[in-house]
């Protein structure tokens, strides 16, 4: 769904902003910190009420406010459309308020997923030599965009994972485990089955890409790497498999004072050649496998269903030779709605209203 109008309250530095954008999107100029990636993560938030730098919402509240709030109207793709309204709201307190079309609402799940957005920047390298965390996330982003069932396990998983890591500390009730355990297994039965299916998209995807805008003679690949190991066929077995490992490992959990296994330590193994990347690759190099794992979770979205992606591109190619960014740029064009921001050069966006941040900041 494309944003045409966006308005910040006290978010970032944005004490005031109301800003109209077109349906291919927008080229956001200006130097760095004038609040271009800002604006990006704006739209991010009224997507997924996540921040694309992980930021979290007390950061995003103006210095001088106690509370921030974002509202967008987003239409179905035409253009001719009413306007649906997503208002998200938070205060230092640690409140929040969701409306969709004035409406509250209080399911996370609600918000969640109707406006499908591929972020791009900078820090995409952390997907190939940051943490584990960090690939997890983007799997869960991805998926939870297309698939409500994965959002459900997820939002399940972690809440009893949560409630199994208290009580280890804790009372040590074998009856609530056991009820705890039998909830992660189901809900994590059903997040690795869709992990592996869309990380073999990813992989077939990411190598063609990588391809095309890396080096040809290479070749990317990925590799799963579950929690724990285990032979395995299918959901079920996954499931009766987990079970009896949380069983097995209650005692020494209870010793560290957390689950040692499970969804929650999984790792995304990418690999150039027969080599690790995050060992091996260059700073080129992993700047192009980011960039192909992006590029495929557009292709990911695509093949479930989702159109009029949002596409946020935060001066992420800067480390790229112009033919390969050309050809970056190449693979995004016609995909959905692009926001390109960049504090130099046009790269891009040269078919895109420009907007200078600076002077929006000023409005």
């Amino acid at each position: 769904m494309p944003l045409i109008k966006l308005q910040c309250r006290n978010f970032r530095n944005y004490p005031e902003l109301s800003v109209e954008f077109p349906l291919n999107g927008a080229f956001l100029s200006g130097p760095n910190g004038s609040g271009k990636t800002n604006l990006l993560e704006a739209v991010h938030m009224l997507c997924t009420a996540r921040s694309q730098r992980g930021a979290s919402k007390l950061e995003m509240i103006a210095e001088d406010a106690d509370t921030a709030s974002l509202e967008g109207e987003f239409v179905a793709g035409s253009g001719a459309e009413i306007p649906t309204s997503y208002f998200f709201s938070f205060d230092r307190s640690g409140n929040s308020m969701l409306k969709i079309n004035d409406r509250k609402i209080g399911s996370f799940s609600e918000w969640f997923g109707s406006r499908p957005v591929v972020s791009f920047a900078t820090s995409d390298t952390e997907l190939v030599y940051g943490s584990p965390e960090a690939r997890r996330r983007f799997l869960d982003i991805l998926i939870s965009l297309v698939d409500k069932e994965y959002l459900a396990a997820l939002i399940d998983y972690r809440k009893n994972l949560s409630l199994r890591n208290k009580l280890l500390r804790t009372s040590g009730d074998e009856l609530l485990c056991d009820i705890y355990e039998e909830n992660m297994a189901a809900s994590g039965s059903v997040i690795v089955e869709k992990r592996v299916a869309t990380i073999a998209l990813l992989g077939s995807e990411g190598g063609l890409n990588y391809r095309e805008i890396g080096t040809a003679d290479e070749d990317l690949s990925l590799q799963y790497e579950p929690g724990f190991k285990a032979d395995f066929d299918g959901q079920n077995g996954w499931k009766n498999v987990f079970s009896k490992v949380l069983t097995e490992r209650r005692k020494s959990d209870r010793e560290l004072g957390f689950s040692s296994c499970g969804p929650h330590r999984d790792d995304l193994q990418l690999s150039i050649g027969s080599r690790a990347a995050k060992g091996y690759a260059s700073q080129g190099q992993c700047r192009s496998i980011a960039l192909s794992l992006k590029l495929s979770a557009i292709r990911c979205l695509e093949a479930k269903g989702a159109e009029n992606i949002i596409i946020l591109f935060d001066d992420a190619v800067s480390e790229l030779d112009p033919e390969r960014t050309a050809r970056v740029f190449s693979l995004i064009e016609n995909k959905g709605q692009v926001f390109i921001a960049s504090p130099t050069g046009e790269e891009g966006g040269r078919d895109l209203v420009h907007f200078d941040a600076a002077t929006l900041r000023a409005q």
